[in-house]
């Protein structure tokens, strides 16, 4: 018999908001193209690596991978930052990115969403 942990609603929305990040990091890769973004095109680019892997790692959520969590809290806190650097020097769509960083980072370390990913969890559903 398996047993399959069940989604915690902390993690649905890690879920969603990485989609979201997912969608933004499209839309920046479409306005460095263009040469929408004033500075640097290395510089842009190396502000969306973070972001970028971040995005990657919402293919692999799944319930007891503990070392999952720790990179996207990396990644997270490293896109974060360069967010909140971004706003300092009126980057635009900075706020939205430390907003949406910082929204994931509390999700990540909420209770159920740090059971879920050590597999730890009490809400199991049984599948016959």
């Amino acid at each position: 018999m398996e047993i399959m942990m069940t989604l915690p609603n902390t993690v649905r929305a890690l879920r969603i908001l990485l989609y979201i990040l997912m969608a933004i990091v499209g839309l920046a890769v479409v306005g460095i193209a263009l040469q929408y973004y004033p500075g640097s095109v290395l510089r842009q680019v190396l502000h969306l690596l973070p972001a970028l892997a971040s995005v990657v790692q919402v293919f692999y959520l799944r319930p007891g991978r503990g070392i999952l969590r720790i990179t996207l809290t990396v990644t997270l806190s490293v896109y974060t930052v360069a967010s909140c650097y971004g706003m300092l020097t009126g980057s635009p769509g900075a706020i939205i990115g430390m907003t949406l960083g910082a929204a994931m980072l509390v999700l990540l370390h909420q209770r159920s969403a740090r059971e879920w990913f050590a597999g730890t969890t009490s809400t199991r559903l049984e599948l016959g």
